[in-house]
């Protein structure tokens, strides 16, 4: 097996091999596991890191839209408010997950329904969906 010369000693080229596999290994784990820690987190730092994960895939989630905003604040020109909602949204096979949408420049109208597109807590976009184009099982739980 070839050798790699260095300051110390010749390394193997089975150990360098080896290290770069468990570097991975980790790497991997922890891009796996923080796709759990960041389900139902609707902070920013959840958002930044399902968008940077390669482990978290994107996704259509559906709510139903309420008055009860968490968030207000007055958008980056200062002209107007935006509106951040934290609510819990159902994919199509009915699985739960609490993400954060923001409606810029104005209120959402309540007792509407929305389609979002997510990749994990980071919304891509949103839009307003009718009832009969919800999947049945997002429906039962939208009910």
């Amino acid at each position: 097996m070839p050798m790699i010369e260095g300051k110390k000693g010749a390394v193997s080229m089975r150990k360098v091999l080896i290290g770069i596999g468990v570097f991975v290994l980790l790497v991997a784990g922890v891009g796996f596991g923080l796709k759990f820690w960041t389900k139902d987190q609707t902070s920013t730092t959840a958002q930044v890191i399902d968008l940077l994960n390669p482990f978290v895939t994107q996704e259509t989630v559906y709510v139903q839209t309420t008055s009860r905003y968490a968030q207000r604040y007055k958008d980056s020109t200062g002209n107007s408010m935006d509106y951040a909602y934290d609510t819990v949204s159902y994919n199509a096979q009915g699985q739960a997950r609490t993400i954060r949408y923001t409606a810029f420049g104005k209120k959402i109208k309540p007792n509407h329904y929305l389609a979002i597109t997510t990749k994990g807590q980071n919304v891509r976009q949103w839009a307003e969906v009718a009832w009969r184009n919800i999947p049945s099982a997002a429906q039962v739980k939208l009910k």
